[in-house]
């Protein structure tokens, strides 16, 4: 047995080396002269080679690192025939390992590579004799550890999310479902948690990146049964290298974890599949999580100038290998693509210089603030919409509220009003079902929706939150009651799961504990309705011939006029009073 170190040859005086792939994983077993990582010079892309077979045990270096002469990439196990087809003499045989100098190794000359300056450095020169660290000793046992990565699930409709918090360091060792890192989303913060547990290798994004679902968070080395406790193997492991943002470090043999297994996240069962490139115009073939893109470096160098995602890009080589003419076509396609003119008209005016008046401060917007700004400016911009008024008299359904919250028992969450407005809007949606459908693009067909999830529009400090009721035509007014109170609490917590954000067929927006006697609110699309509740007056009416103090619960439903005529929102909004105001209807 024979421990080698794979290091950064002598390089002559070429500059500004990068590690632009590495080909192998930690157990992988190599053959003598397969490639095992892909440097590039300022004059050069080389594959370096592997001058015998052996096992690696250990990759100590990420894509997109800078390296120098003498810098330890790869560590590979030998066994005594690899170490005599590599020309290693009995007595360096004997000293294996553990003995005062580790044995050099020295690339064989690469034809396909000959007459480039960092070429002929790796053929005149070989690497200096690399001292091995007596506590490496641990590292034989790595070999039969895996590297499993943790990815950013996919984020549904949720446009981007922001890491906010990292919780854990290269060489930490972490616990099943312990919280690595905090994302921030537009509308909630989310935890990404261990899959597994074992010891952080990498760490690929940093506090502030932007992420879209998709992404390695951290990798993981978990030890296989057969292999010591994590925390043995820590000596080598602790020496990771640091942060990096490039693509995966550890080829096709890393182990992606599952997408839905338990602990892999705590804001829902979404798949972990990265995800396409959102500028290409045709559709990309899939590639499995963790899946290695199989380039040459002249490929890659072609992709980085024309800034092109490889991993987007469909190869039409042998096992999908991208080719210089896949990254070509895929630019044409790009450009081919019809551009949109920015209307003058949109553009925002900038805002004249207020300081010249007196003291300005800068306050930033909340990330929910940003986001929320620019959806409702997409929805008024496209959606016609018109706002029909009315009133409910909810007297009677008052009376019976009342009754319920005295016979609750201390603790019990209380019947708020707006439980009977979501079970009054559910009666009127099944009676009006184009209210709860949304209206195609193309003016060809309607999508009409056979669930109910209403949407309760949430204040919360950073900003308006938007979650559902999901299946809230199934729940009783007490159940009802006890979701909108309790997503109310997670929505100001920002601990909403995306999924309790996604699927809302239908919105009410009630500001009755704040007070106003009516507003306007905005359709988010692609629904095509939302329902405006303000705050019960007590007024006076007619009531079967005689005046009476009544209480009145004004309504305002605004709707897209594409998909809603006049008439049937006066109907809709009919239905809904008539529902409010005999309390026994909502029984049916």
């Amino acid at each position: 047995m024979a421990l080698k170190q794979i290091s950064v040859p002598d390089v002559g005086e070429a500059e500004g080396i990068e590690l632009v792939e590495v080909l192998v994983a930690a157990g992988d077993v190599v053959k003598q002269n397969q490639a095992l990582v892909v440097l590039e010079s300022d004059k050069a892309s080389v594959e370096l080679p592997a001058a015998f077979d052996g096992v690696v045990v250990a990759v100590l270096m990420t894509p997109g690192m800078t390296v120098k002469e003498g810098d330890v990439l790869l560590t590979i196990e030998t066994s005594t025939s690899a170490a005599l087809s590599a020309g290693e003499s009995e007595p360096e045989r004997a000293a294996g390992a553990d003995g005062p100098d580790a044995d050099a190794i020295d690339p064989p000359r690469s034809e396909a590579h000959a007459g480039s300056g960092l070429t002929q450095a790796l053929e005149q020169n070989a690497s200096a004799s690399k001292t091995l660290d007596v506590a490496l000793a641990p590292v034989l046992e790595v070999a039969k550890s895996q590297t499993v990565a943790i990815f950013i699930p996919d984020l549904g409709q949720i446009d981007d999310a922001e890491v906010i918090e990292i919780h854990c360091q290269i060489g930490d060792e972490v616990a099943l479902n312990q919280v690595l890192m905090l994302l921030e989303s537009d509308k909630a913060s989310m935890e990404i948690v261990a899959a597994s547990a074992g010891l952080v290798a990498s760490i690929d994004l940093n506090v502030g990146d932007q992420v879209t679902g998709g992404e390695v968070a951290v990798r993981l080395t978990v030890v296989s049964v057969d292999a010591p406790a994590p925390n043995e193997a820590t000596p080598l492991l602790s020496k990771s290298p640091p942060k990096s943002k490039g693509p995966s470090a550890n080829g096709p043999s890393e182990e992606a974890a599952p997408p839905n297994s338990e602990g892999d996240m705590r804001f829902g069962q979404m798949p972990n599949t990265p995800l396409q490139d959102k500028h290409s115009s045709a559709p990309v073939p899939s590639r499995a999580s963790g899946q290695a893109v199989h380039a040459g470096p002249a490929v890659r160098k072609l992709a980085r100038e024309f800034g092109v995602t490889l991993s987007s890009v469909p190869g039409s080589g042998p096992s999908q290998r991208i080719l210089k003419e896949d990254v070509q076509q895929f630019v044409k396609a790009r450009l081919g693509r019809p551009q949109q003119v920015a209307n003058e008209d949109s553009l925002q005016k900038p805002l004249p210089d207020f300081s010249q008046f007196g003291e300005v401060v800068f306050e930033p917007l909340t990330r929910i603030r940003r986001v929320s700004a620019k959806n409702l400016e997409y929805s008024w911009r496209t959606i016609p919409q018109v706002t029909h008024f009315d009133e409910a008299d909810i007297t009677d359904l008052e009376t019976f509220r009342a009754g319920l919250n005295d016979a609750l028992a201390p603790g019990d969450i209380k019947i708020s009003p707006l439980a009977f407005v979501i079970k009054a809007v559910i009666q009127a949606l099944k009676k009006y079902p184009r209210f709860n459908a949304s209206i195609d693009p193309e003016y060809e067909h309607w999508v009409l929706k056979r669930f109910f999830n209403i949407g309760i529009a949430v204040e919360t400090p950073n900003g308006l939150v938007v979650p559902n009721v999901k299946n809230a035509d199934l729940q009783s007014i007490a159940v009802l009651a006890r979701s909108a109170a309790e997503l109310a609490e997670l929505a100001r917590d920002k601990k909403l799961l995306p999924g309790q954000l996604q699927g809302t067929t239908f919105t009410i927006s009630s500001l009755g504990g704040i007070g106003g006697t009516g507003f306007t609110p905005i359709v988010n699309s692609p629904e095509v309705a939302i329902l405006g509740v303000a705050r019960t007056q007590v007024l006076p009416r007619y009531n079967e011939g005689a005046l009476e103090p009544r209480k009145i619960l004004p309504l305002a439903l605004s709707y897209d006029h594409r998909a809603i005529d006049g008439a049937e929102a006066a109907r809709f909004m009919v239905e809904l009073c008539r529902q409010l105001s005999d309390v026994r209807l909502l029984a049916v």
